[in-house]
């Protein structure tokens, strides 16, 4: 049971949550992208934007730092938040409903899967627009004309 289950379970009430994205792209155009570990219980094994929910009280631009340290393994920058917020509505995949503030970062070395991620690798935006994506995540990346 994920932790906004319980909480739904809890308090009888279903929450909306404020996501973190963070938008990568190499200095070859390509994206990066990780895979959501087969063992979480909200899109197991998709591709998504590296990120996770902000914490109650924290600053976004140090929720998305401290994701990408427990993502990845690395330290990064915010370059720009994007203009544009985006929305992933509760479905059969996922029941949370989350608001997601794209930033676009840069990343100090070499990022390696840990905590919830089970792959990471660089994608060709082409590559990309053939992929089902976890969250909101294409959407993000369409409407940020990545894709």
């Amino acid at each position: 049971m994920t932790f906004i289950n319980l909480l739904a379970k809890v308090f009888k009430h279903k929450y909306v949550m404020a996501g973190a994205p963070a938008i990568i792209i190499n200095s070859d155009k390509r994206i990066l992208l990780g895979k959501r570990d087969g063992k979480i219980g909200i899109y197991p094994n998709l591709w998504g934007l590296p990120g996770g929910m902000i914490e109650y009280g924290e600053d976004i631009g140090k929720a998305i730092k401290r994701e990408l340290k427990e993502e990845l393994g690395v330290d990064s920058g915010i370059i720009k938040k994007s203009n544009n917020i985006y929305e992933n509505l509760p479905n059969k995949e996922c029941n949370i409903h989350t608001i997601d503030i794209p930033y676009y970062c840069k990343i100090k070395g070499i990022p390696k899967p840990r905590d919830e991620t089970s792959e990471v690798k660089w994608f060709e935006p082409s590559e990309i627009k053939k992929m089902k994506l976890a969250y909101s995540h294409k959407a993000i990346l369409k409407g940020e004309g990545l894709i």
